[in-house]
């Protein structure tokens, strides 16, 4: 077809349509839901679906659940007779394991779309729930050893029959959930959504007509494929590898190795998994169609991001993987945690392939929209405890998300970030989680020096610090997925600090609040400060009790020698990076006045250069490079970083052996006994 049979515009305006109604069922869930997650946090996705399950359009909101999206609808349409899908339908998903979903406590409502008497589409609205029962509250079970200790599992059941709600479902689930008046207002919510949808759908047939309708969805979806395969050709052919590691599966401290075969040839990209660790029985396994989710999130947010999200968009991508590995998990294996643990290692993987590859582009564009790993680490905290009232309800800190996202070519990572599959996240107002919790939070920062340093430096993650309130206590278990193996930089620029947890039982804080002092630091609590495994469970928080977080950032973007020194000093001012990470790192010098010492700096960052070309030479002739490498925890802390030491996690810094300008700093898992 060429552009003389079919206006651009008019497509370009229909296309923009289907986006407006996919946002706007968003906008429904927002104003409709009373959870957090949902009005607060941004935690959902939204789309629309062809038939088959192909996608029309995507949102905006989270393009990591792209995959479970589409499995969702394609899962219904392969397992419902086609005569008992019917108008006013809709269905209810949130097993990995047959609608692809991240995990249990993400719930998918799927709607069909008719004209007349004929299925045109489906749309789905989904969102993490405070809980979906299983043994563990909020849904998170870093104890299970199989799925079945998780939450509750519904694989595409019809939840409404031609607008009528099915009572027998919305009991089952009533009954086996800890907050059921919270999660049915969720699933609510999700129905209004697609009854939105539907809404708006049937304007725009009014509009277009369903044959121009059918018409300009293919032609939208042929133009993005069109698209997107030319942006592939821009970049250089080849195979490229590389590999990170899953931590901590609940039970025991080992690494599951998450890695990569990216093949790009001419217009299309490959990416193989199936060398990635097989399957555990802790709670990190990922379904298939989430790790493709994770996969294509880097391509939307670098390669692609000017780019619309459809099916055409998706058609030049492959991914491979072999079942039973952490990357296309199998029953019975625990997957509650997969997608924050396996998912985001796999968006990491595929970040740093495509900014080595991004970097050797003839196009401009390409090159500048490169970026450093971000942080990537969903730091979760689970609290469950009577309110004032006496009412329990899973507490989630969705401050979790509040990470560093990666340095760019052009610019700084962004700080408090969030993951990188979530680019409409937002942190939450202490105050919603206050009124709806019994906690109460005793400070909440950036914690400084936790973005990579750089040109361009990784971006800052949170710390903050809450304590029961109003609440007798009860228990609490966390989880991270960034501990021992930070997040990379690029070319030159070093990774940013790891994520982690502290408890501190007596600390007394609720006497200190009552002496009219409000602490800002541990050391001004009673009790002793206990550092927390990456997976910790089994804890009790009793009033006074602690709760510290300090969320990692992202990796930096090239050699911080090249920062400028003013803002250094202006990162320094707003409380990003202290006096001694701007030395070390960077180079960089203040007077007694706290104002930047020209000279110094200088000075400084000459004796840094020297002292990289005194570093081991390796190669010969023009392939010549200097080389240092240790534990990457050790070298961390001496640029006033902060990762959990592992003696198998090296650092390995690179400079040009004639400049000492700094090429590389790559994190290496150097021993095999703890990879899987």
């Amino acid at each position: 077809m060429t552009t003389n049979e079919y206006d651009l515009v008019t497509v370009d305006i229909f296309a923009k349509a289907l986006e407006n109604i996919a946002s706007e069922m968003g906008v429904v869930m927002m104003r409709s839901s009373g959870s957090p997650a949902i009005a607060e946090a941004v935690d959902f996705s939204t789309f629309i679906a062809d038939p088959k399950g192909d996608i029309i359009c995507y949102s905006g909101y989270i393009p990591f659940y792209l995959g479970p999206a589409r499995q969702a609808v394609r899962h219904i349409v392969q397992t419902v007779p086609p005569e008992q899908i019917r108008p006013g339908d809709m269905f209810i998903c949130n097993d990995p394991f047959t609608t692809g979903s991240s995990h249990q406590m993400d719930i998918g409502v799927v709607r069909p779309i008719f004209a007349g008497d004929e299925l045109i589409a489906w749309c789905w609205a989904e969102a993490h729930v405070a809980d979906f029962g299983g043994i563990a509250p909020g849904g998170f079970a870093p104890m299970a050893t199989e799925t079945y200790g998780e939450a509750l599992r519904l694989p595409g059941i019809k939840i409404v029959d031609q607008g009528e709600l099915i009572d027998d479902i919305w009991r089952i689930i009533e009954t086996n959930i800890r907050v059921p008046h919270m999660v049915l207002s969720d699933i609510r919510c999700f129905i209004a959504a697609c009854n939105r949808c539907d809404d708006r759908m049937q304007a725009l047939l009014e509009r277009y007509g369903l044959s121009d309708f059918k018409r300009y969805v293919g032609i939208s979806q042929d133009l993005a494929e069109e698209a997107v395969r030319k942006r592939i050709r821009s970049l250089p052919d080849g195979v490229y590898e590389t590999e990170d590691f899953v931590e901590h599966n609940g039970h025991t401290n080992d690494l599951y190795k998450v890695h990569c075969k990216l093949t790009v040839d001419a217009d299309r990209m490959n990416f193989d998994f199936s060398g990635s660790a097989p399957q555990t029985d802790g709670f990190v396994n990922c379904s298939a169609p989430t790790t493709f989710g994770a996969v294509t999130t880097p391509l939307l947010m670098s390669l692609l991001c000017d780019l619309p999200i459809n099916e055409g968009t998706l058609r030049p991508i492959e991914l491979v993987t072999k079942p039973e590995t952490v990357c296309d998990v199998r029953m019975p294996a625990p997957v509650s945690a997969g997608h924050m643990e396996t998912g985001m290692r796999v968006m990491k993987v595929v970040t740093a392939l495509m900014g080595q590859i991004q970097a050797q582009s003839d196009d401009p564009f390409v090159r500048e929209h490169v970026m450093a790993p971000w942080q990537d680490s969903w730091n979760g905290s689970v609290f469950y405890a009577p309110d004032e009232g006496g009412q329990l309800a899973p507490f989630l800190d969705m401050h979790g998300g509040g990470s560093g996202g990666g340095g760019q070519a052009v610019a700084d990572g962004m700080d408090v970030g969030g993951a990188l599959g979530q680019p409409q996240n937002s942190v939450p107002d202490i105050e919603i989680n206050e009124l709806s919790y019994p906690v109460l939070y005793l400070w909440r920062r950036l914690n400084a020096n936790s973005g990579g340093p750089g040109r361009y430096r990784g971006g800052d993650g949170l710390d903050l610090a809450w304590t029961p309130w109003l609440s007798e206590g009860g228990p609490v278990h966390v989880f991270v997925s960034c501990w021992q193996v930070p997040p990379p930089g690029m070319v030159g620029g070093y990774p940013g600090s790891s994520s982690g947890f502290d408890l501190v039982n007596g600390a007394h804080a609720d006497a200190v609040l009552a002496s009219g002092r409000v602490p800002t630091t541990l050391a001004e609590l009673d009790g002793q400060v206990r550092a927390l495994d990456a997976k910790h469970f089994g804890m009790v928080a009793d009033i006074g009790d602690v709760l510290h977080m300090h969320a990692g950032g992202g990796g930096g973007y090239g050699d911080p020698l090249r920062r400028e020194p003013t803002r250094v000093a202006d990162d320094i001012s707003a409380g990003i990076i202290s006096v001694a990470a701007a030395r070390a790192a960077y180079g960089v010098v203040l007077t007694s006045g706290g104002a930047l010492d020209e000279t110094a700096t200088e000075a400084e960052r000459a004796r840094l250069r020297a002292e990289r070309l005194d570093w081991e030479l390796v190669g010969s002739d023009s392939e010549a490079v200097r080389v240092r490498r240790g534990p990457a925890a050790d070298r961390l802390s001496e640029l006033d970083q902060w990762c959990q030491p592992l003696d198998t996690v090296e650092l390995i810094e690179v400079a040009d052996a004639e400049t000492g300008e700094l090429l590389r700093v790559e994190v290496r898992v150097t021993g095999d006994d703890l990879v899987r």
